[in-house]
């Protein structure tokens, strides 16, 4: 009787263990939804619960796999073995916070991964090792903190990486070695201080890079000049105090630096964008001669004159942004006309007066944007004949006397222009007369 009762004692327990060991295994099946494979409500938040949890399928041979609302702290090594036929594999804002270097190892198939919005923190060595044909991979909005060099090692498919929104401090120096078919880079929204000089030097593919909204004090772009173009970089929002131009680039935004020194990388520059505003320059002089540039953005600088000679630099010009200046004075020494500038931004500067006789010599301008300066004159006889495709005078925030622009006002009347301001863009000390705020 005593054996019996101890082994009644035993086994009791043991039973009671395997009950509660068995109900908390799980199979989690997908089912199909808009052509893919999803699981739903899979809830993995130990690593007992992710080893012992299985994974089936309704839909024959997936293609494409996806978690929704669903909590895992790892991507399921068996999940990617289960199913060697994924193409697509979607886990986003899953509460990952680690993967595994075998995860990815029988993905052999698989083109993108799709794992934003997580709580990664670190990139181990040849942690995709396995996937080399991994062309779109997105690990924006997680925790990332350190990528070690190895991490992204093997993929030489790879087009597209997003590393945006993360903790990134710093890259090693080797990362990107492999990644020759690399067109799409994301790094904005880091904490990058500094960008090795020679770190996209291998990207020979790369078209578009954004680094953007980081730390950085100093970014050689020497590294981007290639016989073929670039498309696009942005520099925008780091701490840059000069910033160069290579030659192939197209386009290039730097605006929110303390740049105070532009500098071309070659001759005959193919930048047809330029966006500098928020920055430290004090001339439009300090721009080399961009022969191909379409927009210039030099708003909310230290320009204190301007002159309309210095776009002759900018064969091909339509837009000039310079808003947000401290422009006093307004000059021109062209000698004959230029008719590809079509669009002239000057508001928010310190403008007191104005002849548009001054502007003759830019007879095929369609907007000139004189809002919010000190304007208390200006001069507009002959308006429709001397500009005769100017389709938009903005004149509001200005300081016209309602008893001195009588002559003004007549002339703009008549003018095909639109000038015409409303009663709410007005100062409250203002009134609207004839579409113009005035006191």
């Amino acid at each position: 009787m005593h054996a019996m009762s101890a082994i009644k004692r035993f086994i009791l327990p043991l039973c009671l263990f395997c009950m509660v060991h068995l109900s908390t295994a799980r199979d989690y099946k997908c089912t199909q939804e808009e052509n893919q494979c999803v699981f739903r409500d899979v809830q993995l938040k130990s690593n007992d619960l992710l080893t012992e949890a299985t994974f089936s399928s309704d839909v024959n041979s997936p293609k494409v796999l996806k978690f929704k609302s669903s909590t895992i702290i790892q991507l399921p090594t068996t999940i990617l073995k289960k199913f060697p036929s994924v193409e697509i594999v979607d886990a986003s804002f899953s509460g990952l916070k680690t993967l595994q270097s075998d995860t990815f190892s029988d993905a052999r198939n698989i083109r993108e991964v799709n794992l934003t919005g997580n709580k990664i923190a670190i990139l181990r060595n040849y942690v995709f090792e396995g996937a080399s044909k991994i062309s779109n991979l997105d690990l924006g909005h997680n925790d990332i903190s350190e990528i070690q060099e190895n991490a992204i090692n093997g993929l030489t498919q790879l087009k597209i990486l997003n590393l945006s929104n993360n903790r990134l401090a710093a890259l090693p120096s080797r990362l990107l070695s492999s990644l020759s078919a690399l067109e799409v880079m994301e790094l904005q929204n880091n904490l990058l201080s500094k960008i090795d000089d020679a770190m996209f030097t291998d990207c020979t593919s790369l078209i578009t890079l954004n680094v953007s909204h980081n730390a950085l004090q100093k970014f050689d772009l020497h590294q981007f000049v290639r016989d073929w173009s670039v498309d696009s970089i942005d520099v925008s929002y780091n701490r840059l105090k000069t910033i160069g131009i290579p030659r192939n680039l197209r386009k290039l935004v730097a605006s929110n630096n303390q740049i105070q020194a532009v500098e071309p990388i070659g001759k005959d520059l193919a930048l047809i964008f330029l966006r500098l505003s928020h920055n430290k320059l004090s001339s439009v002089d300090q721009i080399p001669s961009l022969n191909k540039l379409v927009t210039l953005d030099l708003s909310y600088n230290q320009l204190q004159e301007f002159d309309f000679k210095s776009v002759t630099k900018f064969k091909n010009l339509i837009l000039l942004k310079l808003n947000g200046n401290r422009i006093s004075s307004i000059s021109n020494s062209l000698t004959s006309d230029v008719t590809y500038l079509k669009y002239v931004h000057l508001a928010h500067n310190q403008l007191t007066r104005l002849d548009m006789d001054l502007l003759r010599t830019v007879p095929r301008i369609i907007k000139l944007d004189l809002a919010h300066n000190k304007l208390s004159d200006l001069k507009v006889k002959r308006l429709g004949d001397k500009f005769p495709v100017l389709v938009r005078l903005v004149l509001d925030g200005n300081n016209f006397r309602c008893d001195q622009s009588a002559e003004m006002m007549k002339e703009l009347k008549y003018a095909s222009t639109e000038y015409k301001s409303t009663s709410d863009q007005c100062k409250p000390e203002q009134r609207l007369v004839n579409g113009i705020c005035c006191s």
